[in-house]
């Protein structure tokens, strides 16, 4: 018999309530704080000198604009017993100018790693923060998911640095378990964080430190695009144009909150030989159409401007909108052939909008690892998204795409996204007002998988499969569709498309019609399995979450228009 259990003999004959586990956990845990460590009712009179650790000079940073005010866009809230410095892989972005300040620091943080390093130093009693970083489609918040250290070496603040062995943060507690050290900001009193610091009594001074890293989930898990390669500001058709393009540079290139209206102008504007007809339901509303490959005109044909520019993007790029989210009018982004790209929260509208089939807002063909994340399209002449020649690898997620649209037939857009012979996940995406197409998934290779989406007002269908495609439907929410699935043919293959929706995870609420290209009821087809690991959520907690988070700038976006 081991000489812990006998140990153990010997504590209950004397009275002892518990030994073995219980016993370990009460030998090593920490002190209780004091009240006098928790309090914060003695007054702060200056700000206390920062401890040698917190180096760094602050600087302007692309990625905390100042273009909006708290709680008006992403950013952190903060506030801190008694003073603060904020470093975001390695630059110091924000400082305390005032004792047991609460702070706003508008904030955008790039795809990957970013470590966000919050030195913190008390007068007296713990050094504490509370702490919430509200980022597109979720907040963070102070927890013991935080690593804490007191002696901090040196590089600390950077991306790379491994604090893997720094205990975990110290939990304090939520609003009022230190008396008197309660913020006022409104968004920090009614937060979920938690007061963290280190151990008590183990000095004055600590840095927090927790890596958030912005990655995609699915099919297109693997992109990284410009990687950690340093941000380059495009403020300019040409410069984007330059930096985009670059054949396999890594590069991660930032577009400033706000429209960007790239359209033609002048004598750059061509013009093209369009098709006139009207809707047919609507005899009144004329529709321009540009003819594609085999198409006939019944009447003469008439010419009408382009005002659009193409955009293409070469491998290992990163393209993100900062703050609300970057407008970018009047282009079409052309992936083609290409490998490793991230695009992020931007509005990509007014493309041709008063014309058929010219121009995508999206297209890809032959693309391979692609993450297209929080991207609003609105007013496009031709698809919102459009994946074909056997893109591989391709995540699109917060999508809003925005169908309402006064110049289509309907009132809403027809061509929202088709996909064809691709892998692709679309996940937490908001379709919204679309005529059809939620997607439309065609052609054998297809293997197209979505869940957590929400379709809303669409008089067509909303997913479908044609000719033998794959489609895995999950924790889909209709609301107000017509058919929500439909398998099809295609011209050139008359059988039909696969669709499998698990019994009970989809959502169908209000004025959904039947599924068709069956027996009316959900089909339930055997199809693939995706080979990755994702985050299910279940349809009636996603849906609303999706309303108001999907599309560039997330719940803080700002107003499309089309004038002037």
């Amino acid at each position: 018999m081991k000489r812990s259990v006998f140990y153990c003999l010997a504590l209950q004959a004397f009275g002892a309530l518990g030994c073995g586990r219980e016993l370990a956990q009460t030998a090593y845990r920490e002190p209780a704080p004091s009240e006098a460590e928790l309090s914060c009712t003695t007054p702060v009179k200056s700000l206390p000198a920062a401890p040698a650790f917190a180096t760094g000079k602050l600087e302007p940073s692309l990625l905390a604009p100042s273009s909006y005010g708290a709680g008006e866009g992403p950013g952190l809230w903060l506030s801190a017993r008694d003073a603060y410095r904020v470093y975001l892989n390695g630059v110091l972005i924000a400082e305390s100018t005032s004792a047991r300040a609460s702070t706003f620091v508008p904030l955008s943080l790039l795809p990957g790693d970013n470590a966000l390093s919050i030195a913190i130093w008390a007068e007296q009693g713990i050094p504490a923060a509370l702490v919430q970083l509200d980022e597109l489609e979720q907040s963070y918040v102070s927890d013991t998911s935080w690593r804490v250290e007191t002696s901090p070496p040196a590089g600390f603040t950077d991306a790379d640095f491994a604090a893997d062995t720094w205990p975990m943060a110290s939990d304090y507690g939520r609003l009022g378990a230190l008396p008197g050290c309660d913020p006022s900001a409104e968004q920090l009193a009614s937060s979920t964080a938690h007061w963290i610091g280190p151990a008590a009594g183990s000095g004055s001074s600590a840095v927090l430190r927790r890596v958030i890293r912005i990655a995609p989930e699915g099919f297109g898990e693997a992109a990284t695009g410009g990687g950690a390669t340093a941000p380059v500001l495009a403020s300019t058709w040409q410069e984007l144009e330059m930096l985009a393009a670059e054949e396999d540079t890594p590069t991660t290139i930032l577009l400033a909150e706000g429209v960007h209206d790239f359209r033609r102008q002048g004598d750059d504007i061509t013009e093209r030989d369009v098709c006139p007809s009207t809707c047919s339901d609507d005899a009144s509303k004329p529709q321009y159409s540009v003819l594609t490959t085999g198409e006939t005109c019944p009447v003469a044909q008439i010419k009408m401007p382009l005002y659009e520019r193409t955009l293409h993007v070469g491998s290992n790029k990163t393209i993100v909108g900062l703050g609300r989210g970057a407008q970018v009018r009047g282009v079409v982004f052309s992936l083609g052939v290409q490998k490793n790209i991230v695009i992020r929260n931007l509005a990509i509208y007014d493309v041709n909008h008063t014309l058929i089939e010219a121009g995508d807002a999206l297209g890809l063909g032959g693309t391979s690892d692609v993450w297209l994340d929080h991207i609003t399209t609105k007013w496009i002449s031709d698809g919102f998204t459009d994946i074909k020649d056997a893109s591989q690898g391709v995540t699109l997620s917060w999508m809003h795409y925005d169908g309402i649209s006064p110049d289509a037939c309907h009132g809403k857009h027809p061509r929202v996204s088709q996909i064809t012979d691709s892998t692709v996940t679309l996940h937490h995406c908001f379709f919204d007002h679309p005529d059809a197409h939620t997607p439309v998934v065609d052609h054998p290779k297809a293997r197209v998988h979505v869940y957590d989406n929400l379709v809303q007002d669409a008089d067509g269908y909303g997913v479908g499969a044609a000719c033998s495609a794959q489609v895995l439907m999950e924790a889909v929410t209709f609301k107000t569709v017509g058919n929500p699935t439909a398998k099809r043919t295609c011209t050139d293959d008359m059988t039909l498309g696969l669709i499998s929706a698990p019994p009970g995870s989809n959502l169908y609420l209000s004025d959904v019609g039947k599924h068709t290209g069956g027996d009316g009821s959900e089909p339930h087809d055997t199809v693939f399995t995706p080979p990755y690991d994702y985050a299910l959520e279940p349809a009636n907690s996603a849906w609303p979450k999706v309303q108001a988070r999907a599309g560039a700038g997330g719940p803080w976006a700002l107003p499309l228009a089309l004038e002037p």
